[in-house]
């Protein structure tokens, strides 16, 4: 005698093909916006000549540099997909539950946490440094064109909020992952506040 059926759980969904088509449309877009939306829309080119003579970065240098890094995101989502055995779908996709949005509360405590260490680090070295007579400062506006103060907020907000996104997604943070997000916040620093003469990272440009 057999017992009546009971009722399957609802499978969730392949995740497959939604990254396959995610990946595309975001290339897709990426070309819109090179071929088609920023030479229409946007006057200036990626570098320019100011009035001095100095090249600096045009109106299209960061929208460009924006979707730039939007390539390699979707060639990983399509590469994954195709990579995958014949026949898989890719990992599935369930419903959205609390443990995802208290994922995304935590990401969002963490840019906040980074973003107000990023504003008060460079304060709080210059109150350190006049502290201990190394400078006599008046303010941070007085020391936010100087080394090292002017780096100072973006490096270790920067470091702070890209070792608490990987300890978030690996579960674990290690020395090594550690010097990775400090280099990669200096090769930043490098770019842009060491070779391009024009921009100030933040907080400066607030002050």
């Amino acid at each position: 005698m057999t017992g009546r059926p009971g009722k399957t759980a609802a499978r969730p969904a392949p995740a497959g093909r939604w990254n396959l088509w995610i990946g595309l449309g975001t290339l897709a877009f990426v070309m819109l916006c090179l071929l088609v939306w920023f030479p229409r829309d946007i006057g200036s080119g990626f570098r320019q000549t100011n009035l001095t003579g100095r090249t600096v970065p045009g109106d299209s240098f960061f929208p460009i540099l924006l979707v730039g890094l939007m390539v390699p995101l979707a060639a990983l989502l399509i590469l994954s997909q195709l990579g995958a055995r014949r026949g898989s779908d890719g990992e599935e996709v369930g419903r959205i539950s609390l443990g995802n949005l208290g994922f995304l509360g935590r990401a969002l405590l963490l840019t906040a946490a980074s973003l107000l260490v990023m504003n008060w680090t460079g304060p709080a070295l210059v109150a350190l440094t006049n502290a201990l007579r190394l400078t006599d400062f008046s303010g941070y506006r007085a020391a936010s064109a100087s080394f090292p103060f002017d780096v100072s907020g973006f490096f270790v907000g920067g470091t702070l909020m890209t070792c608490g996104f990987i300890r978030t997604t690996c579960h674990r943070l290690r020395t090594r992952h550690v010097l990775i997000a400090a280099a990669t916040v200096a090769v930043m620093i490098l770019i842009f506040d060491g070779l391009l003469d024009n921009i100030q990272l933040p907080p400066n440009a607030d002050l």
